[in-house]
């Protein structure tokens, strides 16, 4: 189901290393992130993310505070200010705390680890997240999820369940995605055991180990997997299906995992996909070409099976079509990305 040209390596994954923090911490709905650092990089960051999350139609405000480091704390340090700033949010008797620290606090050397280690009143998780020292977005995000999971309980391995890890908060087709992937797990009779971490409580993590499949949103260098497979045993799929034969691969193999017999979800999947090709047929004969933007890869094997599926002919010279800021999940997001291939042919 992998690609070569792996979708992960890409610009847009190379961003701010607290905001990869932010995009799994601040859908923990009773935790507190505190970001270790100047006020103006907690207000940039939270900025952004309110933005994001307006254009999606969300309006809850997570809880983001700064430690307000300040000129004093830059030449002499800023330990004491990540002390009291720990100390006042803790007695607030949040669920959890996520500390983020900043460019700034680990280029001076605060020892953040050595203060979120000590006793607390609640439970602090420590993320490191300095982007100057080679951070990006996606090691914020991917050092949140792993740094989660102390919260994990031994769970009853219920083999009609399965975990859905690392949904990508800020994508705006999220929900359409898990609904798609729900869709199709539910083929197969399989439920969703929690969503890790979107919108859920820190209580509810400690019920990850309830599955008997782990399924990852995206986990294209293996980290994640290894990482849960060490601490929970648990087997995974590591990508949402993407594309018309992935699609059909992700059904037999979840089947296989869960010892499901498969070859009646496949045969009504491909029902549904001849259904597709038919409902786009007026496509067919057109001419496109595929522009990455520099996002994503042009080459991937997926959109020519998609446009040989309803007759539509790669060539220099076509139609313009964008590469899909986010990858298509499923069929029925194939058919979100169709949709727009027919805007741009008709013009």
């Amino acid at each position: 189901m992998n690609s070569k040209n792996l979708h992960g390596r890409t610009s847009r994954y190379e961003g701010c290393t607290v905001m990869g923090v932010l995009s799994v911490s601040a859908f923990l709905t009773d935790a507190v992130t505190l970001i270790h650092g100047p006020d103006g990089c907690t207000h940039i960051n939270t900025s952004l993310l309110y933005t994001t999350l307006a254009e999606h139609d969300v309006f809850r405000i997570p809880e983001i505070v700064s430690s307000g480091l300040g000129e004093d704390e830059v030449i002499f340090g800023g330990e004491d200010a990540l002390h009291d700033a720990l100390t006042a949010v803790c007695a607030d008797d949040p669920a959890a705390v996520v500390v983020a620290s900043t460019c700034v606090s680990e280029t001076i050397g605060d020892d953040v680890a050595g203060i979120c280690s000590r006793q607390w009143d609640c439970p602090v998780i420590y993320v490191p997240s300095s982007g100057f020292l080679g951070g990006t977005f996606n090691d914020g995000y991917t050092s949140t999820l792993t740094a989660l999971s102390s919260f994990i309980r031994p769970g009853k391995r219920d083999p009609d369940k399965v975990n859905i890890i690392g949904e990508k908060n800020l994508e705006f087709e999220v929900d359409d995605n898990f609904q798609e992937v729900s869709r199709i797990l539910g083929m197969l009779d399989l439920d969703v055991n929690i969503r890790y971490v979107r919108d859920i409580t820190v209580e509810n993590i400690g019920r990850f180990g309830d599955a008997g499949l782990n399924l990852f949103r995206e986990d294209t260098n293996g980290i994640l997997g290894r990482h849960f497979d060490a601490c929970t045993g648990i087997p995974s799929i590591p990508e949402f299906p993407v594309g018309l034969s992935a699609t059909l691969a992700f059904i037999r193999e979840t089947g296989r995992l869960t010892g499901r017999d498969f070859t009646d979800a496949v045969r009504a999947e491909e029902e549904q996909q001849a259904a597709l090709t038919d409902e786009f047929s007026d496509l067919s004969g057109a001419y496109v070409t595929f522009d990455s933007f520099g996002f994503q890869s042009a080459g991937m094997e997926m959109f020519t099976e998609v446009a040989d599926a309803v007759g539509v002919k790669v060539a220099p010279e076509g139609t313009v079509i964008p590469i899909p800021f986010c990858m298509p999940v499923g069929t029925l997001g194939l058919r979100r990305m169709l949709r727009q291939w027919r805007r741009f042919i008709n013009g």
